[in-house]
């Protein structure tokens, strides 16, 4: 059975990749800020290869205790989710630096943290698959011209994760980077075209498709190449 390491795992997206990969018979360390509570605790009682676990993955202190758990076991899929974005339509000039600081903390350092941890976890699976879900808004080609916290996170996410590719290709790890499409969540608002679901399955199909020839890309939710 795989094991497959879903952060942000409590709503949304995350949500429904963990739904996804335990429907497909994979062991599912959902990682959650509130593992206990809410949708993702209703689904563990029962669903018997799903284990939400504490995770914050701004935290050192709160992956070092999600660490202790997994110990050395091999990860065959990591899927760094975990994602905010504040004030999606606010004049960009007038951005709350300490929002931008925890946007960069959670959308580019959480997975750089996360990674780093689990770097041996992915080795261990001998070929395994690291995939961070990005943004269309990550792209500086296609940068909409607001949002400058967000897409700037997303943008240096894309470049940490690029520039891992390079270095973790000896250790059998694919590096993968996804815009999902624009999903109906929280985040997404309620005009966007595509529910978590439906989004999660068309993730899910390219990161079932993917082997080392596509490490280091950066790919739409059909897996199309996107612009840098």
């Amino acid at each position: 059975m795989t094991k497959t390491v879903i952060t942000g795992a409590d709503a949304g997206l995350g949500f429904s990749f963990v739904k996804q990969y335990a429907q497909a018979g994979h062991e599912v360390l959902a990682g959650c800020l509130s593992p206990h509570l809410g949708q993702i605790a209703e689904l563990a009682q029962t669903v018997s290869n799903i284990a939400p676990l504490k995770l914050d993955v701004t935290s050192n202190s709160s992956i070092a205790a999600f660490m202790d758990q997994m110990k050395d076991e091999p990860v065959g899929l990591l899927i760094n989710n975990a994602g905010v974005h504040y004030r999606k339509w606010s004049v960009p000039e007038d951005v709350v630096f300490s929002d931008w600081e925890h946007t960069l903390q959670v959308n580019t350092l959480g997975p750089a943290r996360v990674s780093f941890a689990m770097r041996g976890n992915l080795a261990r699976a001998g070929q395994s698959k690291l995939v961070t879900i990005s943004s269309d808004w990550g792209s500086v080609t296609k940068h909409p011209g607001t949002a400058y916290d967000y897409c700037s996170s997303k943008a240096a996410v894309n470049s940490l994760m690029r520039g891992m590719a390079q270095n973790w290709v000896k250790d059998g790890i694919t590096v993968l980077m996804v815009h999902p499409g624009w999903t109906r969540t929280s985040m997404g608002g309620e005009d966007a075209p595509a529910t978590a679901d439906e989004n999660a399955e068309a993730v899910c199909a390219v990161i079932d498709n993917i082997t080392q020839k596509d490490n280091g890309r950066f790919v739409d939710n059909q897996g199309n190449d996107m612009p840098w």
